[in-house]
């Protein structure tokens, strides 16, 4: 054996190997080690990583810890946590991509939907099996309402989705009094169903005000039975219930609400080979910005968008207009000498029709290729065309 100074080799060896660390000096609760070595030098560092479902303490998937003298640096930390869900019909009430345990996450419904409670808003918890329940909410539906027995109703169907309309009129020669139509919201019918009336009617004094918001109609001095006056609400509200009211036998109908929109929308989105006219943000509800397309370029789509309830509406296109697409033929065009479908027609092109049986013109214009509307006469009979 030698030794040096006093202090033989292989005693120094075994010195040696007090300084590593261990895997079996550290436990890991719900996270493990992703290394195969067993021990681990000075001054070595290892990642560890938590089981699915689990993040560190700072809400990532893995974490480091390095092997000091007095051991590991620190006891790694795996604690439960829940992704964000996916939301259907419905937006979360905060920013949060992950969560902790026993966390909360509130969300609302999309305007037309609610929850299985009924409720526009509801709760999750993260729990140790994940979400407590699904962040889902399904389209609201009317029922059939009971009716006065000489109102007839169209269309007729088992159940209305939110936004169907239901139109009245009355058998036997009897006046109606109240609305000619109502609308499924989410909270139910609006306005009131009318009923049938052999009595005369009177007429409506002038409509209310509505706080926020202006009437779209010339005042008059008086307003008939059935007469209906539309209002707007002013920028940076939103309304709620119909836009229009009803003379009935004397009355108005309920007045919608204007509710003031908090939410803005963020940056104007990008137009390719198009420009905006300037503006200054902040972008409220019902703001709107216009957009233009640079030479040789033709717009396709709206020219304005608008700010609705913090998300901007559908921007257009600029197409180049070399490359514009020609709309197909129709069958129900007449034939100009060739087959219906290989003749074409430039964008732009506007077509007006008239179905048999029917005395109203349809139009149809050629928008890059297609038709807007569809050219339809629905069991295809086709009267005549003109151009």
């Amino acid at each position: 054996m030698k030794c040096v100074s006093n202090i033989c080799l292989p005693f120094l060896y075994a010195f040696s190997l007090l300084e590593t660390c261990s895997k079996s000096n550290i436990r890991i609760e719900n996270g493990f080690l992703s290394e195969s070595t067993f021990t681990y030098p000075l001054n070595k560092q290892t990642e560890y990583k938590c089981k699915p479902g689990y993040v560190t303490a700072d809400g990532k998937t893995s974490g480091l810890i390095t092997c000091l003298k007095n051991g590991w640096s620190a006891q790694p930390v795996c604690i439960k946590s829940c992704d964000r869900p996916v939301f259907e019909n419905a937006r979360a009430k905060s920013d949060g991509t992950w969560f902790r345990l026993n966390d909360r996450l509130d969300y609302e419904c999309v305007d037309g939907y609610e929850n299985r409670d009924g409720r526009t808003t509801g709760s999750i918890v993260c729990g140790q099996d994940g979400w407590s329940d699904k962040a889902a909410c399904y389209e609201r539906e009317c029922s059939i309402p009971e009716m006065d027995p000489y109102l007839n109703a169209y269309p007729r169907k088992e159940t209305y989705k939110v936004g169907d309309v239901l139109k009245f009129s009355c058998s036997q020669g009897r006046i109606m009094v109240g609305a000619d139509s109502v609308q499924c919201y989410h909270f139910g019918w609006s306005p009131k169903l009318p009923t049938c009336k052999v009595k005369k009617v009177k007429s409506c004094a002038l409509p209310p005000e509505l706080p926020n918001g202006k009437r779209k109609e010339i005042h008059k001095e008086e307003y008939a039975h059935n007469e209906v006056v539309e209002y707007a609400c002013n920028p940076k509200f939103l309304m709620k219930g119909s836009h229009k009211i009803q003379c009935v036998d004397g009355e108005w109908t309920a007045l919608p609400v204007c509710i003031e929109e908090e939410r803005t929308c963020g940056n104007i989105p990008d137009l390719d080979h198009g420009d905006v006219k300037p503006s200054v943000p902040p972008y409220h509800h019902g703001d709107s910005v216009e957009f233009s397309c640079r030479e040789a370029f033709t717009m396709i789509g709206p020219r304005f968008i608008t700010c609705i309830s913090g998300e901007w509406t559908q921007p257009p296109q600029c197409i180049a207009t070399d490359e514009l697409r020609k709309c197909k033929g129709s069958t129900l065009f007449p034939p100009q000498g060739r087959p219906a479908h290989k003749i074409e027609y430039d964008h732009n092109t506007n077509k007006s029709y008239q179905c048999r049986g029917k005395s109203e013109h349809k139009h149809s214009i050629c928008i890059n290729g297609e038709w807007d509307p569809k050219v339809d006469c629905n069991e295809g009979n086709l009267l005549s065309i003109m151009f």
